[in-house]
Protein backbone atom coordinates (compact mmCIF):
# COMPACT_ATOMS: atom_id res chain seq x y z
CA UNK A 1 0.00 0.00 0.00
CA UNK A 2 2.51 2.44 0.79
CA UNK A 3 5.08 1.79 -2.55
CA UNK A 4 1.41 2.33 -4.44
CA UNK A 5 1.04 5.67 -2.63
CA UNK A 6 4.36 6.54 -3.94
CA UNK A 7 4.01 5.86 -7.14
CA UNK A 8 0.83 7.86 -7.03
CA UNK A 9 2.40 10.87 -5.23
CA UNK A 10 5.33 11.14 -7.87
CA UNK A 11 2.94 10.81 -10.94
CA UNK A 12 1.26 13.55 -9.69
CA UNK A 13 4.16 15.55 -9.07
CA UNK A 14 5.41 14.92 -12.84
CA UNK A 15 1.49 15.50 -14.46
CA UNK A 16 0.37 18.32 -11.98
CA UNK A 17 2.35 21.12 -13.31
CA UNK A 18 1.99 20.03 -17.31
CA UNK A 19 -1.61 20.82 -16.47
CA UNK A 20 -0.46 24.47 -14.82
CA UNK A 21 0.45 25.58 -18.19
CA UNK A 22 -1.96 25.31 -20.02
CA UNK A 23 -4.35 27.17 -18.51
CA UNK A 24 -6.43 30.33 -20.15
CA UNK A 25 -6.68 33.17 -17.85
CA UNK A 26 -9.76 34.61 -16.67
CA UNK A 27 -11.54 37.74 -18.26
CA UNK A 28 -10.57 40.77 -15.51
CA UNK A 29 -7.42 38.61 -13.85
CA UNK A 30 -4.15 40.27 -13.28
CA UNK A 31 -2.22 37.69 -14.65
CA UNK A 32 -0.53 37.75 -17.85
CA UNK A 33 -1.26 35.63 -20.82
CA UNK A 34 2.61 35.05 -21.13
CA UNK A 35 3.24 33.45 -18.01
CA UNK A 36 -0.10 31.61 -17.88
CA UNK A 37 0.53 29.84 -21.11
CA UNK A 38 4.01 28.50 -20.87
CA UNK A 39 5.38 31.47 -22.88
CA UNK A 40 8.13 32.85 -21.56
CA UNK A 41 7.61 36.52 -19.70
CA UNK A 42 10.18 39.30 -21.00
CA UNK A 43 12.92 40.43 -19.55
CA UNK A 44 12.73 43.13 -17.29
CA UNK A 45 14.82 46.00 -19.03
CA UNK A 46 18.24 47.67 -18.15
CA UNK A 47 17.69 50.56 -15.29
CA UNK A 48 18.70 53.97 -14.52
CA UNK A 49 18.69 53.81 -11.14
CA UNK A 50 19.97 57.04 -9.47
CA UNK A 51 21.67 58.53 -12.02
CA UNK A 52 19.72 59.32 -14.42
CA UNK A 53 21.95 59.55 -17.15
CA UNK A 54 24.35 56.48 -16.70
CA UNK A 55 22.57 53.11 -17.44
CA UNK A 56 23.32 49.67 -15.39
CA UNK A 57 22.63 46.32 -16.91
CA UNK A 58 19.41 44.59 -14.99
CA UNK A 59 21.72 41.70 -14.45
CA UNK A 60 23.61 43.68 -11.80
CA UNK A 61 21.77 44.62 -8.14
CA UNK A 62 21.91 47.62 -6.54
CA UNK A 63 23.84 47.21 -2.90
CA UNK A 64 22.36 50.44 -0.96
CA UNK A 65 24.71 49.72 2.60
CA UNK A 66 28.03 50.47 0.42
CA UNK A 67 26.52 53.52 -1.86
CA UNK A 68 26.52 56.65 -0.91
CA UNK A 69 24.51 59.40 -2.95
CA UNK A 70 24.44 62.98 -2.49
CA UNK A 71 21.65 65.41 -3.77
CA UNK A 72 20.66 68.77 -3.63
CA UNK A 73 17.95 70.08 -6.79
CA UNK A 74 21.15 71.71 -8.19
CA UNK A 75 23.38 68.20 -7.51
CA UNK A 76 23.20 64.49 -8.01
CA UNK A 77 26.95 63.19 -6.96
CA UNK A 78 28.26 59.93 -4.93
CA UNK A 79 28.99 56.83 -5.55
CA UNK A 80 26.89 53.91 -6.42
CA UNK A 81 27.66 49.94 -5.54
CA UNK A 82 26.12 46.97 -7.83
CA UNK A 83 26.94 43.38 -7.99
CA UNK A 84 26.08 40.14 -9.85
CA UNK A 85 26.88 37.46 -12.04
CA UNK A 86 27.96 39.05 -14.74
CA UNK A 87 31.64 38.74 -17.01
CA UNK A 88 33.99 41.71 -16.35
CA UNK A 89 34.29 42.52 -20.23
CA UNK A 90 30.96 42.15 -21.29
CA UNK A 91 29.83 44.34 -18.26
CA UNK A 92 33.01 46.91 -20.21
CA UNK A 93 31.63 46.32 -24.04
CA UNK A 94 28.09 46.90 -22.00
CA UNK A 95 29.23 50.91 -21.13
CA UNK A 96 31.72 51.38 -23.79
CA UNK A 97 28.40 50.60 -25.80
CA UNK A 98 25.27 52.74 -23.77
CA UNK A 99 27.44 55.62 -22.37
CA UNK A 100 27.71 57.57 -25.98
CA UNK A 101 24.06 57.36 -25.70
CA UNK A 102 23.17 59.29 -22.77
CA UNK A 103 26.21 62.07 -24.07
CA UNK A 104 28.79 60.82 -21.52
CA UNK A 105 32.55 61.00 -23.20
CA UNK A 106 35.02 58.64 -22.66
CA UNK A 107 38.74 60.00 -21.69
CA UNK A 108 40.48 56.72 -20.72
CA UNK A 109 40.09 53.23 -19.53
CA UNK A 110 42.37 50.74 -17.68
CA UNK A 111 41.51 47.07 -19.05
CA UNK A 112 41.86 43.62 -18.01
CA UNK A 113 42.81 42.52 -14.06
CA UNK A 114 40.40 45.57 -13.21
CA UNK A 115 38.55 47.77 -15.69
CA UNK A 116 38.18 51.57 -14.99
CA UNK A 117 36.57 53.85 -17.34
CA UNK A 118 36.42 57.60 -17.18
CA UNK A 119 33.16 59.33 -18.45
CA UNK A 120 32.90 63.07 -19.09
CA UNK A 121 30.03 65.71 -19.72
CA UNK A 122 30.92 69.44 -19.23
CA UNK A 123 29.58 69.82 -15.67
CA UNK A 124 30.78 66.72 -13.90
CA UNK A 125 32.43 63.05 -14.35
CA UNK A 126 31.88 59.88 -13.97
CA UNK A 127 34.49 56.74 -12.61
CA UNK A 128 32.94 53.46 -13.87
CA UNK A 129 35.29 50.46 -11.74
CA UNK A 130 34.49 46.70 -12.57
CA UNK A 131 36.32 44.18 -10.34
CA UNK A 132 36.05 40.20 -10.53
CA UNK A 133 35.88 38.35 -7.64
CA UNK A 134 35.07 34.94 -6.96
CA UNK A 135 31.49 34.43 -7.76
CA UNK A 136 30.36 37.85 -8.62
CA UNK A 137 31.63 41.05 -10.08
CA UNK A 138 31.40 44.09 -8.49
CA UNK A 139 30.64 47.43 -10.45
CA UNK A 140 30.90 50.94 -8.75
CA UNK A 141 29.46 54.23 -10.05
CA UNK A 142 31.42 57.22 -9.20
CA UNK A 143 29.92 60.41 -10.15
CA UNK A 144 31.40 63.95 -9.38
CA UNK A 145 30.38 67.73 -10.27
CA UNK A 146 33.06 69.40 -12.19
CA UNK A 147 35.27 71.62 -10.27
CA UNK A 148 34.46 75.16 -12.26
CA UNK A 149 37.76 77.32 -12.01
CA UNK A 150 37.95 81.20 -12.77
CA UNK A 151 40.48 81.87 -15.62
Amino acid sequence: MRKELTVLALCLLFFLPSCATTLKPKPGSSGSAATVTGEAPQASPDSYYDFDDILVPKEMKLVPKSSLLFETPQLKAGVIFFEGRVDPVSLFDFFLANMPKDNWKLRSYFKYGRYIMVYEKPDKDCIISINEKTLSTELELWVTPRIVTAR
